[in-house]
């Protein structure tokens, strides 16, 4: 069975369990929000191969339209796909789903998925980043997710309140690692060996939800392994959208950005997040020399704007006299 739409068009079944079961998409975009429902039917699950290049379509599905279709839409699959937004609705991940959606950057799920085939994100290495509509504290089925993906993964959290809203809940960093292994000679046996503490940060879960103490506790052993840039970055991940944060933590954290900061100053600028930038200056964490610093590379960016906030956050909370809640030096 099919759905069409201008925008779309997609192949589905119905399941057992009397809702469907989505096996191949054809889209205007890259960009894809799949629905809630077909045909009355609720969408729980996504057929294995889904978004694979190569196609699995049961026999009764072939399209025999195939060329003219090309014409019309892109087979959302492979290299097409960057954005994709799945329903609510939807329970189960079928096995290879996105196998080699390499330019998938952006994936949206809900609380409700609960199962993920193998191998679902193989070679996704552009998948850096999550959004999850539940909030941080709700079962999810992040933790299977994260165990088939060990590059860098930024997972942020939108509740059921602050859907409309642009601001997440809670934002958590999850760095890459690797494996490796060791011959231990003469007997030829291998010692497995995990490097980066991202394995470690991906184990701090309890009961299917995110355990933000066990989390932050890793911080420690991380700034023994981990460059500046993923430290940084994990760092402001906790402290910008500090849900459950202690204030051990935010200390520890706020010290780190304020003596390990360039790279993630540098991120800020040359993505050009404002708001981000406004956060740094309203809770102190630059030091006077990572101002100046701030200041020419916004003006070697010809970034104006950016130039003439900065200055503005200078006068209004460092020179007004705000007390430094984290700074060890004055300005």
């Amino acid at each position: 069975m099919q759905i069409e739409e201008q925008s779309c068009r997609i192949f589905w079944e119905k399941t057992d369990s009397q809702s469907a079961k989505i096996l191949r998409v054809f889209s205007k975009l890259p960009v894809l929000q799949l629905p809630a429902q077909i045909a009355g039917y609720p969408v729980t699950e996504l057929g294995s191969y889904c978004f694979a290049p190569d196609c699995h379509l049961p026999n009764q599905y072939q399209i025999a339209d195939l060329d003219t279709l090309h014409m019309v839409l892109t087979e959302f699959c492979g290299n097409y796909p960057q954005v994709i937004r799945l329903p609510d609705t939807l329970q189960k991940i079928g096995d290879y789903a996105f196998y080699n959606c390499r330019h998938l950057s952006v994936l949206w799920f809900s609380d409700k998925l609960r199962s993920i085939g193998s191998d679902a994100f193989m070679n996704c290495d552009h998948l850096h980043q999550m959004f999850l509509l539940c909030d941080p504290d709700e079962n999810s089925g992040l933790r299977q997710a994260l165990a088939q993906i060990s590059w860098d993964m930024e997972v942020s959290f939108f509740g059921k309140n602050r859907i409309q809203s642009k601001e997440p809940e809670a934002v958590v960093f999850y760095p890459e690692f690797y494996e490796a292994y060791d011959e231990i000679a003469p007997a030829h046996i291998f010692g497995r060996k995990i490097i980066g503490e991202g394995f470690r940060a991906r184990q701090c879960f309890s009961e299917g939800t995110i355990d933000f103490a066990q989390y932050d506790q890793i911080f420690s052993k991380a700034c023994m392994d981990e460059s500046e840039q993923t430290l940084s970055h994990l760092a402001f991940c906790r402290i910008r959208y500090p849900y459950r944060l202690m204030p051990s933590a935010k200390q520890q954290y706020a010290s780190y950005i304020l003596t390990h900061g360039q790279p993630l100053c540098e991120q800020l600028v040359r993505e050009r997040k404002l708001e981000d930038l406004a956060f740094m200056f309203q809770e102190n964490l630059l030091t006077s020399q990572m101002i100046r610093y701030l200041l020419s590379l916004a003006a070697q960016a010809g970034w104006s704007e950016g130039n003439a906030s900065m200055l503005r956050w200078k006068q209004t909370f460092i020179q007004s006299g705000k007390q430094k809640r984290y700074e060890f030096d004055d300005f």
